[in-house]
């Protein structure tokens, strides 16, 4: 299976060397569409495939799939002309930056009957599924609530895409959307939104903290950050027990400790080869041999659902992109 790469930076060079470990179909690296000739030549002659100049390039190379890792304003243009030419999409998260945005490129989907996904890969690393099966064996009951937690100190420097309106800047994109799909996964749509946060001159969020409010009295406490820097753990809260999953929860968690009430405690070391993007990748793969246009572990909904909460953020925090005019 041949992979497109559009956006050849760190995500897309950590998604590339895990294509070894994917099982049950050999993938490879296709075409490579970077800022620059350069750069995509560069990524190409390190990682395999062939430099492209030009998007337009994919419709006489045809990869079986691209991956988006872009900067997220970007993801709609991109998405977009590989859908309207049948090639389907892997997206990273976001899968774009409003709810706008999403639905068009949900209906381009449908119209065109191409695959699109949002490439929330950590969705399938095994630690999520260990967490999902301790849930849905109601060893901890009833979920109650939940804290989560992201950040990471970036550098101040507006060339730097984490503080730049026009590159999709702030927390809430980059590393928000993990805490909300938590969320949104665990509890399902909120009631009530409320937001807080430290938003610079840029009308960007350095800071983020989110509170979603269900109607039967669950609630979820989110944070996200790009100037301080958290624990960058996640705690569920059941009516029997407890989950915490140790930083950082998103990728490859120290540990997940598992305490139910009157039951001795347990510890939960994950382990997987590479950072982990074979999972979804399989994913992408099962989903394109069954003819399907959608993953039923990451549907179009899920992501429309989410950026809906997100916009919903952002009004609140006057968080504004030139990109949403």
């Amino acid at each position: 299976m041949k992979w497109g790469i559009i956006g050849p930076g760190n995500i897309a060079r950590e998604f590339v060397n895990d294509l070894q470990y994917v099982k049950g179909e050999p993938c490879e690296v296709g075409a490579v569409l970077g800022h620059t000739y350069a750069d995509a030549k560069a990524f190409a002659d390190k990682h395999g495939g062939f430099a492209i100049k030009d998007i337009n390039d994919l419709l006489t190379q045809r990869p079986h799939a691209v991956y988006i890792a872009t900067p997220h304003p970007m993801h709609y243009d991109q998405a977009l002309f590989c859908l309207e030419n049948k090639i389907p999409v892997l997206c990273e998260k976001p899968l774009a930056i409003n709810e706008k945005q999403v639905s068009g490129l949900i209906e381009a989907s449908k119209k065109h009957n191409t695959f699109l996904m949002e490439g929330l890969w950590t969705r399938f690393l095994p630690s999520f599924q260990f967490l999902f099966d301790i849930i849905q064996s109601k060893a901890i009951g009833e979920i109650l609530h939940l804290h989560a937690d992201m950040s990471f100190i970036a550098e101040k420097d507006k060339t730097n895409r984490f503080f730049n309106p026009e590159l999709g800047g702030g927390s809430l994109l980059d590393v928000g959307v993990y805490t909300i799909y938590l969320s949104y996964l665990l509890l399902g749509n909120p009631d009530k939104i409320f937001a807080c946060g430290k938003v610079n001159e840029s009308h960007i969020d350095e800071t983020c903290g989110i509170t979603l409010q269900y109607n039967d009295g669950k609630y979820a406490m989110l944070e996200s950050s790009i100037i301080t820097q958290t624990q960058n753990n996640a705690w569920i809260y059941g009516s029997k027990g407890t989950l915490r999953v140790k930083r950082p929860w998103t990728e490859h968690p120290e540990r997940i400790d598992v305490r139910i009430l009157n039951a001795p405690a347990r510890e939960h070391y994950p382990s997987w080869e590479g950072r982990g993007f074979q999972f979804e990748i399989e994913n992408v793969i099962k989903c394109l041999g069954s003819n399907k246009i959608e993953s039923s572990i990451i549907p179009h909904k899920a992501s429309l659902d989410v950026v809906k909460i997100m916009d919903e953020v952002r009004s609140q925090l006057n968080i504004i992109y030139p990109h949403d005019q």
